[in-house]
């Protein structure tokens, strides 16, 4: 696999009430998807820093948890979103009110937040096995030329592990395609390429699966995913 060469950012500090600029992508990535993405961003950032969220149980438990910034994203909890600092300042910050809040001490930008892995969800009454859909954000300070081509670069990255072509989307529990409208295609989602696999060896499962509103439910329409188009 070819190596791109990616800049190191330019580290800008938040100013209040500035809002960030964000590019994002919506992705399918099984656990060794992410992995390889992940592990090329520690070869492209070895002095990046990782923090991962709290989890729910943890925002409303009575005992602070334990969250610091990591020189690695393999925590042992990896279902949870990790964010990307590259400013070697950055300290988390942990605050008690209604639950436990983590917020960051000498926040800059670029930030990037990485959706953890996830393994395969079973089949139950609600869905076939299936995985599902996450996102990566990268959030950059307005405006900033530098930065925008930092983002591209990050982006071009992805590509080399995930593709959104080849892809088509289907009702469950039928699997009838959903007809495109006309013009470019509209896919937005990069599915990794293990989890094309992984949905090519058994023709009933889904990536990206999501369940149908309450509004648009009926036994002939429980939800939607994707299917890898073609062999």
């Amino acid at each position: 696999m070819r190596k791109l060469k990616i800049d190191q950012p330019e580290i800008v500090k938040v100013e209040p009430l500035v809002r960030p600029s964000m590019l994002s992508r919506y992705v399918c990535l099984s656990p060794v998807d992410w992995k390889l993405f992940a592990t090329a961003l520690v070869e492209a950032f070895p002095d990046a820093l990782y923090n991962r969220h709290l989890t729910i149980e943890e925002i409303r438990g009575a005992e602070q948890p334990e969250v610091r910034l990591e020189r690695t994203p393999w925590h042992p909890d990896l279902t949870y979103p990790i964010e990307v600092h590259f400013d070697p300042a950055t300290q988390l910050n942990l605050k008690k009110g209604v639950g436990w809040l983590i917020t960051v001490r000498g926040q800059s930008w670029p930030q990037i937040f990485l959706g953890g892995p996830v393994d395969p969800k079973p089949a139950d009454a609600n869905g076939p096995e299936h995985f599902g859909e996450g996102q990566i954000e990268i959030h950059t300070a307005p405006h900033h030329k530098g930065h925008a081509r930092f983002a591209r670069q990050i982006y071009r990255l992805l590509a080399q592990f995930t593709t959104n072509e080849r892809q088509i989307r289907v009702r469950y529990p039928h699997y009838d395609v959903m007809p495109e409208p006309p013009g470019p295609p509209l896919f937005g989602l990069w599915i990794g390429h293990d989890a094309l696999r992984w949905a090519r060896e058994d023709p009933k499962r889904l990536l990206a699966y999501e369940r149908s509103s309450m509004s648009t439910r009926t036994p002939d329409n429980l939800g939607y995913g994707y299917r890898p188009k073609g062999p």
